[in-house]
């Protein structure tokens, strides 16, 4: 808080306790952080700015100072979590899994291959993503049985993909 020195009229701090001009010591005051130096209006203990006049709390904010300043310094320390090597995926798995997703999308017999093979790995994450790559890969036999069923899709075309599938496909 700025006083005004009565010996020499110096405008001083007064955290000091004395005038830094002429040395005399400013008496000390008694205050209620709480209590508004400008208008003197009684704030509620979580208010940093008067409630009436919207002035700072001088006082307050230099008690909090003071009482954080003794505390000691904060220590945040990460900790580096470590995988055991049967949870760690390597770089194999990783290319597999996307091929997979590729491929089971695409509806290839390597993509159920490649599902059907991550599905028995020991890796927690490989058998995960290889049981979607199946999940995808039943989704779609379903909805091939449900289009065949509705009529969507006509028997002959069924026929044609065993012609494919076997080598023997002749032109219609």
């Amino acid at each position: 808080m700025i006083r005004r020195c009565p010996q020499c009229g110096t405008a001083a701090d007064d955290k000091y306790g004395f005038c830094y001009k002429c040395g005399y010591e400013f008496p000390k005051i008694e205050v209620d952080p709480d209590t508004c130096q400008s208008c003197g209006f009684h704030n509620p203990p979580e208010a940093d700015y008067c409630v009436k006049c919207g002035a700072p709390l001088v006082f307050k904010q230099q008690f909090e100072k003071t009482s954080t300043t003794n505390l000691g310094p904060i220590v945040i320390q990460k900790e580096v979590v470590q995988r055991p090597p049967e949870q760690r995926q390597n770089r194999t798995s990783r290319w597999l899994i996307l091929f997979g997703y590729i491929f089971s999308i695409l509806g290839g017999v390597i993509g159920l291959i490649i599902a059907i093979y991550l599905s028995t790995r020991k890796d927690p994450v490989a058998r995960k993503h290889g049981h979607i790559q199946l999940a995808i890969f039943i989704f779609y036999i379903a909805l091939i049985l449900i289009l065949y069923a509705t009529g969507n899709i006509p028997a002959d075309a069924i026929a044609q993909y065993k012609q494919i599938l076997s080598g023997n496909f002749t032109r219609i």
